[in-house]
C-alpha cells in the first residue's frame, strides 16, 4: 500500500550533482603529492612567504609603509632578546615538529580517497529530508511541498557545497582561539610555565613575521600544532579542509607579528578579525603581558574573561606613564641640586613622595586598593569598572 505521506516519496537528491569550484574529483588537490602532505607543507611554505613581504617591508622602509609600522626599526634589536638566527633555528624545530605530528595523525590516502570519490548525491538526498521535514513544520504541508518542488534541490545542494564547511570552518576557528587563549593564559599565570617555556616567546619585545612560530619546543607543540590538530578533528573536517584551516591559520598568525597596523583595504583580515597586530602588540609589550591572550582570531575571551586592552588606550597608559616618570625624575633632579636645609623645607620630590607613602604603607596590614593609590601606577587598579575605563573596553554583559 503507498504511503500517504508526500514527504516519503520526495526526492531533494539532484539528478547529476554540480560540483562547486574548489571542489576537484580527483585522488590529489596538486598532481604528485598528496592531500596529507599538501596539507603539512602549504602552511611551511605560507609561513615563510608571507615572512618574506613583511621582512621586506621592514629592509625597503618606504615611507608609505612606515607609517603604519608599530616601532621604530632600531627598536628590534635593541629590546629583543634573542637573535634572528636563533628565532629562524627554532621556527625550523617547531615545523619539523608539527610536520611529524600531522603524519602520524592525519589519514592517509585511502581515507582521503574515500571522502572525495563520496556517494555525494546520497549526502544531499540525506539533507534534503531533514530540509523537508524543517520546511513543511514551518509551512505546512502544502506551501512547504510548492517551496520545495522549486527550491528544495537547489538549497540542498548549497547547503552540502557551502553551508556545512563554513560551519565546519567556523567551528574550528572558535576550538582554536579556545584551546589557544586558555592555554596562553595558563602560561602566563603559571610561574613556571611562564619561565621555563613561554618565556622564550616574549624574548621578542618587539615581533617580527618570521618569529611568529618562535616557541619553545613544547610549548610550541602543546599550544599551536596540538591545537590546530583539536580543531580540525572537533569540527570534522576532511583532509582538503585541513589543507585550507592549516595554511589559513599560519598566515594570520603570521599577519599579527607582522609589525605593521594596516588599514582594512590594506590587510583585509583586520576587517574580518578584531585580533589584529596591533592587538597583539599590546600583549607583547612589558605593560601589557597580562592582557591580549587572544589569538588568532578573535577577542571575545579577552572580553569576557576580563583581559582585553583597547590598542589606542595602552597607548595613552604608556603615554601617562612616560610622563609621571619625567615628572618624578625632573622633581627628584631638582631636590638633588638643592642643599640639604633647603630640601628639607622645599617641596619633596614626586618621586620620593611615593616612596614614602609606600614605605609607609609597609609597617600596617593595607588592603590592595591602598597600594594602588600610593603607587598611582596608570597601568593598575583593583576596580573592575575602572579597569575598563582604562582598558577601553565595555564590561562583559
Amino acid at each position: 500500500m503507498p504511503s500517504s505521506d508526500p514527504l516519503a516519496t520526495l526526492d531533494l537528491a539532484p539528478k547529476q550533482p554540480s560540483y562547486p569550484w574548489y571542489f576537484a574529483e580527483r585522488p590529489s588537490l596538486v598532481h604528485g603529492i598528496s592531500d596529507k602532505y599538501l596539507s603539512l607543507i602549504l602552511p611551511i611554505i605560507c609561513y615563510w612567504g608571507l615572512s618574506t613581504v613583511y621582512h621586506f617591508l621592514d629592509e625597503w622602509q618606504h615611507p608609505f609603509f612606515e607609517k603604519y609600522r608599530i616601532h621604530e626599526p632600531e627598536e628590534v634589536t635593541k629590546r629583543n632578546k634573542v637573535s634572528k638566527t636563533r628565532v629562524v633555528a627554532m621556527v625550523l624545530v617547531q615545523q619539523l615538529i608539527q610536520t611529524a605530528l600531522g603524519i602520524f595523525v592525519l589519514e592517509d590516502d585511502e581515507v582521503v580517497h574515500k571522502q572525495v570519490f563520496a556517494d555525494h548525491k546520497a549526502h544531499i538526498r540525506s539533507i534534503g529530508v531533514s530540509l523537508a521535514r524543517v520546511v513543511v513544520n514551518i509551512f505546512g504541508m502544502k506551501q512547504g511541498m510548492q517551496m520545495l518542488t522549486a527550491f528544495g534541490t537547489g538549497v540542498g545542494e548549497w547547503i552540502y557545497w557551502w553551508g556545512v564547511p563554513i560551519a565546519q570552518f567556523a567551528l574550528a576557528l572558535i576550538v582554536m582561539d579556545t584551546w589557544q587563549y586558555f592555554w596562553h593564559r595558563a602560561f602566563h599565570q603559571s610561574r613556571f610555565l611562564y619561565r621555563n617555556f613561554h618565556s622564550h616567546h616574549h624574548r621578542l619585545y618587539v615581533p617580527y613575521a618570521f618569529g611568529a612560530l618562535y616557541n619553545h619546543p613544547l610549548e610550541g607543540l602543546l599550544l599551536d600544532s596540538l591545537g590546530a590538530v583539536v580543531s580540525h578533528t572537533l569540527s570534522f573536517m576532511t583532509v582538503r579542509q585541513g589543507i585550507l584551516l592549516f595554511a589559513f591559520s599560519t598566515l594570520k598568525t603570521v599577519d599579527d607579528h607582522g609589525g605593521y597596523a594596516f588599514p582594512w583595504w590594506i590587510d583585509p583580515l583586520h576587517l574580518v578579525f578584531p585580533n589584529t597586530a596591533a592587538y597583539h602588540n599590546v600583549h607583547h609589550e612589558m605593560q601589557g603581558l597580562r592582557y591580549n591572550f587572544s589569538q588568532p582570531y578573535f577577542i571575545v575571551w579577552d572580553k569576557w574573561c576580563g583581559s582585553q586592552m583597547n590598542p589606542e588606550k595602552f597607548k595613552e597608559l604608556k603615554a601617562q606613564r612616560a610622563r609621571k616618570s619625567q615628572a618624578y625624575q625632573k622633581s627628584d633632579d631638582k631636590v638633588a641640586g638643592t642643599g640639604a636645609g633647603e630640601c628639607q623645607s622645599s617641596a619633596v620630590s614626586a618621586g620620593a613622595q611615593a616612596s614614602i607613602a609606600f614605605d609607609g604603607l609597609r609597617k600596617r596590614d593595607v588592603a590592595p586598593k591602598e597600594i594602588v593609590d600610593a603607587v598611582r601606577d596608570p597601568f593598575v587598579t583593583t576596580d573592575p569598572g575602572e579597569h575598563h575605563a582604562k582598558a577601553g573596553t565595555n564590561a562583559p554583559s
